[in-house]
């Protein structure tokens, strides 16, 4: 019986003086709905929820009228969430303890980092509270106690927003005396998989041995083994409150399907909801896009249905399949790494929304209540399910957050993605995003980095030039520098049929357009810049080649090393005609050593033909130095690198553009993958929407999502059906 409406910005602007605020009480009170809270996010950003009388009204009568306002921006249910853990009731008892850290490569990890004691790493638990708090006689857990938050309220508390005035001690209910109803203990479990305080002698041992733990209670404890709601608006202001309070990352072990009724279209052959439009919970979307932007990573649950997450029915499931990039979802396999089963159900999956595997089966935590005697399994609950699986996840993050601290929620989310063991077979119709399980060690290794991009296509004049363009991150609040290098390549070409870019430019640029640097003739550069060219085995093999080394600093060389930024390289004919085939190089000179300032995307824009002139994309990736020969891949091998690829066409603003562009992949041992229209992509097609990656008015675009280990490969783009026409080729670290 409750309503989330947001009003739009431009009726909530100074609404009291305009008016409008009374025109919102008005239409309320038409629709007999009560304001119950409120949220707002900026000075023109109202979003009420609001409660009506169910025996009156259904709730897609007050949807429909809500919809039908035009003050009104989007109005959805509240939805009711589900804990998505499923205790193992017939086995809760017996005494048999399944430890999954092993699995997970914790050991190692450990050797690399157990935590961070300094409070920098706090990590959110958004459940049903969990035991921190010592009230009428009731002694909080011991082996929580060092790991909270400072500002762990551990009498009656603000952190509670399930029930006023209450501790965030997971209970369902409380005696005369004041004292507490134990029930299910899922909050504690998954609180003691995150961060139960390791090498202290008492109990279990967290995946982050030292963290700080936020509780926040967002869901009531059920008594025993039976299904428990929770609030779309409590959830959001958990999830604003932590936030606010600078968690890193957030564990959500719930999760609910987003329709809950359907018709069959016959015309499009599918299921369809019945209240299509409400279907992504915008309100908590909006809560988790602002963690988004404020650094902090939410961790969630899959689900237990056995339900592949990717498919219209039964619909779209949540938090977990949010399009937002902070959100990780988490399928749960069992020790043989096979998809987990469970009592009433099994995993859900997803090779384009659940992103990947951890441990979810028979996962023992920390009950709310205890005796003292650490090995007595009387003291801990045995529960299963994606609940269990993402506190695993989430305890990863910590443990990365705690050794790159710099990360940002990209940089936590990239380094677990990428660092995971393959699932196998046994997923192969059932599989994730990264086709892998969590490895907690693997995620605490380098990063593998993008080290050098290269373009060949044909240059002309105008628009018909190839313009490369790369963008250099960083977190060291500026201060960081790359050095690169940049050549542009035409008489040295071998084995082309066509005519070569005889004296060929090229123009170093920052992101207002202005000049940096400029050379049509290597040999006329500074000798510093020779000198690096030549240590770096990377002079060109003609004197009428163009390069330039930005390595130096205060003017030294001519050209500084590089700038966080946006920067682009334009490579066209010094004379203006004697136009051909060139090729634009970009090398980063660090030796992959510098994670906090790197290259993050690469691009060229050039004009795509047929034969010798398509347009051909080498990237190298890992630990490759600049000059011809790569080095072995260490063993063990490196985190893959997951990079995201488009081919651009109809979406450019120029004339005489690619009408369909197509792109290959190739690796050592031929092609990997290609693709001419990326909604057949295999990948988070809702998120890179959302993102804005990729249009959805312009589906004949193209796209990749391969996750590749250390080595060279090219990107082939062409024309479908020989087609040609000015396109690019983007590279991203995604």
């Amino acid at each position: 019986n409750e309503l989330i409406v947001r009003w739009k910005d431009e009726y909530v602007w100074e609404a009291d003086r305009t008016g409008f605020d009374q025109q919102f009480a008005s239409f309320n009170a038409q629709a007999e709905c009560n304001v119950v809270g409120e949220q707002r996010y900026t000075d023109h950003d109202l979003t009420q929820t609001l409660e009506f009388d169910a025996v009156k009204y259904s709730v897609l009568d007050q949807l429909l009228l809500y919809q039908a306002n035009e003050m009104v921006d989007y109005v959805q249910p509240n939805y009711l969430y589900d804990l998505q853990s499923v205790p193992n009731d017939p086995f809760y008892n017996t005494y048999q303890k399944v430890y999954p850290l092993g699995k997970i490569s914790a050991e190692p990890a450990w050797d690399s980092t157990t935590g961070s004691d300094t409070g920098s790493v706090i990590i959110a638990v958004l459940d049903t509270g969990a035991n921190v708090a010592s009230t009428n006689g009731h002694i909080a857990h011991p082996d929580f106690t060092a790991n909270l938050w400072s500002g762990q309220n551990i009498g009656t508390d603000k952190h509670n927003f399930t029930e006023n005035g209450h501790a965030v001690t997971d209970v369902y209910d409380y005696e005369s005396d004041g004292s507490p109803r134990f029930g299910q203990s899922h909050g504690s479990n998954v609180a003691s998989i995150i961060g139960a305080r390791g090498n202290n002698g008492l109990y279990m041992c967290g995946l982050s041995q030292k963290v700080r733990l936020m509780i926040l209670k967002v869901l009531p404890v059920p008594p025993s083994n039976i299904s428990i709601n929770g609030k779309t608006s409590i959830i959001v202001d958990a999830v604003n409150y932590a936030v606010a309070q600078g968690a890193r990352a957030m564990n959500m072990s719930f999760g609910q399907y987003f329709c809950t009724s359907w018709h069959y279209d016959l015309d499009e052959e599918r299921f369809v909801c019945d209240v299509d439009g409400f279907g992504l919970d915008p309100a908590l979307l909006t809560a988790l896009d602002n963690a988004r932007t404020n650094d902090v990573v939410a961790v969630c649950a899959a689900g237990n249905s056995g339900a592949n997450n990717d498919a219209a029915f039964p619909g779209p499931y949540g938090p977990a399949n949010m399009p937002v990039d902070n959100v990780i979802s988490v399928a749960a396999s069992d020790a043989s790494d096979n998809r987990a089963t469970f009592l009433t159900g099994s995993s859900n999956y997803g090779s384009k929304t659940v992103d990947l595997a951890a441990p979810g089966k028979g996962i023992w935590g920390l009950r709310q209540n205890f005796n003292g005697v650490g090995t007595d399994l009387a003291n801990y609950s045995q529960l299963e399910g994606t609940s269990q699986a993402a506190p695993h996840v989430t305890g990863t993050i910590a443990l990365v957050a705690a050794k790159y601290g710099w990360e940002s929620y990209y940089g936590l989310r990239d380094r677990v993605l990428m660092g995971t063991d393959s699932l196998g077979s046994s997923w192969t119709n059932t599989n994730v995003r990264t086709k892998g399980r969590l490895n907690a060690h693997k995620a605490l290794q380098p990063r593998t980095l993008i080290r050098n991009i290269s373009t060949r296509a044909r240059v002309e004049s105008g628009d018909k030039i190839m313009i490369g363009g790369f963008i250099i991150s960083d977190t060291t609040n500026g201060t960081g520098r790359l050095k690169v290098a940049i050549r542009g390549i035409g008489p040295s070409l071998q084995g082309l049929s066509v005519a070569k870019l005889a004296n060929p430019k090229i123009t170093l640029k920052n992101s207002s357009g202005g000049t940096i640097y400029s050379n049509n003739d290597w040999g006329t550069l500074p000798t510093l810049q020779k000198n690096d060219l030549d240590s770096n085995d990377l002079t060109p093999l003609d004197p009428l080649e163009a390069a330039m080394v930005c390595a130096g600093s205060g003017g030294a060389t001519g050209c500084d090393a590089l700038a966080p930024g946006v920067y682009s390289v334009w490579l066209e004919s010094s004379t203006g005609s004697s136009f051909g085939v060139g090729r634009f190089e970009l090398y980063e000179l660090e030796n992959g050593l510098d994670q906090q300032t790197r290259l993050v995307n690469v691009s060229t824009r050039c004009l795509v033909r047929t034969g010798d002139e398509q347009a051909i994309a080498g990237v190298i990736v890992g630990d490759v130095p600049s000059g011809p020969t790569p080095t072995p891949t260490p063993s063990p091998a490196p985190p893959n690198r997951s990079l995201l690829m488009l081919g651009k066409g109809p979406s450019l603003p120029v004339s005489g553009k690619l009408a369909n562009p197509k792109l290959t992949l190739n690796g050592s041992g031929g092609v990997i993958a290609s693709n001419d229209n990326w909604p057949n992509l295999i990948a988070p097609l809702d998120e890179l929407e959302y993102q804005n990656w990729v249009s959805p008015t312009w589906t004949l675009e193209s796209a990749l999502w391969p996750a590749v280990s250390w080595g060279t490969y090219t990107v082939i783009m062409n024309g479908v059906s020989n087609g040609t026409g000015i396109g690019s080729i983007e590279i991203y670290e995604y």
